[in-house]
């Protein structure tokens, strides 16, 4: 009896490590504000193998080739080079909190993408 508690004690306790080890930004909308010289709340739609951000009237401002492994972000602009810096990699690793997370670079030439991206606060839209 004592083996059949234990064994089930350790399955829940894995299905929970599982669980949260399961967080994820991918497939979910995500709202920063964005400072000067854009003043404007932005969205962030992350999928799995692309992803796109909206201003506030829902206006597609820059499109990205994306890939998450682990805690790392890979993002590359396609599009044209008034919406961002097309064939550009960038490399970021999250910190994900809760309903919220944080980008860090790690390496990113695009300058305008990186000024939006590091360091702000996104917050999770309820589904």
């Amino acid at each position: 009896m004592k083996k059949l508690f234990l064994f089930g004690a350790l399955f829940l306790l894995a299905s929970a490590v599982s669980k949260i080890e399961a967080q994820s930004i991918e497939n979910r909308n995500w709202k920063s504000y964005i400072s000067a010289p854009v003043n404007d709340t932005a969205t962030f739609h992350i999928y799995s193998d692309s992803s796109f951000v909206t201003n506030s009237k829902g206006r597609v401002q820059v499109r990205f080739h994306s890939q998450i492994t682990n805690n790392t972000l890979i993002l590359v602009d396609y599009g044209s080079e008034e919406t961002g810096c097309p064939d550009i990699k960038g490399t970021y690793k999250i910190k994900l909190s809760g309903d919220s997370f944080t980008l860090t670079l790690v390496d990113d030439t695009c300058e305008g993408r990186s000024f939006a991206l590091t360091g702000k606060k996104w917050m999770a839209i309820p589904k």
